[in-house]
């Protein structure tokens, strides 16, 4: 599966100088990522992680437009794809209808999926940053004891989410660039990470996220998207695990397997297993 085809393509000419949240801007957040290059990282581990489609199926939290529930439905999973963004989820169902693929895509917050799939999924995944997104400690410490509380006993977590306290070392915090080409134009994206110190958040504040997109049609054009994210560090997430009643099997720093290096990994992935 490519960057294409992209089912609401907006006309650059008039889309070139705006700028909107990051979270709620699917077209751009779509045509930002090298789809090719990340689904070919991520699909085969989690494919190994969660084992031959089961009848529990897997959920994905925070699914965004839905590229990594179509490719595992493409492989035989039930895939359920979650998002707070109604934008999000229309827009995943317009792609996979474009690429002919059966998927689920439903309109939930983290904290609202055991009312709907409690002790249910053989597999829960949150990537992409996504549960960062949730946006305060309290929120993403609750996110993952809803995890927790949808698998099924034996079911298994898969949590990715950037290595924050080494992030915070560097400023400016620029990660970057991201080349996507989509319909015949390449994109050119990058973020920058602003730390903030902000109680209210929790005890590491939060980090001001802000996506600038760039294309040329005629002359350079660009897009800006912004948005909050709390900056767990890994301690803090393998305790949230444990409350959670989960045991953690693995961590890694990257998608290969590596072992993670607090002082040179981009992620911090965790996998854990819910327990009888």
């Amino acid at each position: 599966m490519n960057g294409a085809p992209n089912p609401d393509r907006a006309d650059p000419d008039h889309a070139g100088a705006s700028s909107r949240s990051m979270f709620d801007s699917p077209e751009w957040y779509d045509r930002g990522i090298n789809w090719d290059a990340r689904l070919r990282r991520e699909v085969p581990v989690l494919c190994e992680v969660f084992g031959p489609p089961a009848a529990g199926g897997v959920l994905d939290a925070g699914c965004g437009v839905g590229r990594q529930v179509i490719a595992l439905a493409e492989k035989g999973y039930t895939v359920i794809g979650a998002d707070l963004s109604q934008s999000m989820i229309d827009y995943a169902h317009r792609l996979a209808a474009k690429w002919g693929v059966r998927a689920d895509f439903v309109l939930r917050a983290y904290a609202d999926l055991p009312q709907h799939y409690a002790n249910r999924m053989d597999g829960v995944f949150c990537i992409g940053n996504s549960l960062a997104s949730a946006g305060s400690e309290h929120a993403a410490r609750e996110a993952v004891a809803s995890f927790a509380a949808v698998l099924r006993p034996g079911g298994r977590l898969f949590l990715q989410v950037l290595n924050f306290p080494l992030m915070r070392k560097d400023f400016p915090c620029v990660r970057g660039p991201r080349l996507a080409e989509v319909d015949g134009t390449e994109y050119v994206s990058a973020r920058c990470f602003q730390f903030v110190d902000d109680a209210s958040a929790g005890r590491n504040g939060r980090v001001d996220v802000t996506n600038i997109t760039f294309w040329k049609h005629g002359t350079w054009q660009q897009f800006a998207g912004g948005g909050s994210i709390y900056p767990m560090d890994p301690e803090e997430l393998l305790g949230w695990c444990g409350e959670a009643g989960l045991t953690v099997l693995a961590t890694h720093g990257a998608y290969d397997r590596s072992a993670f290096d607090p002082d040179a990994s981009v992620d911090f992935i965790v996998i854990a297993e819910r327990g009888a």
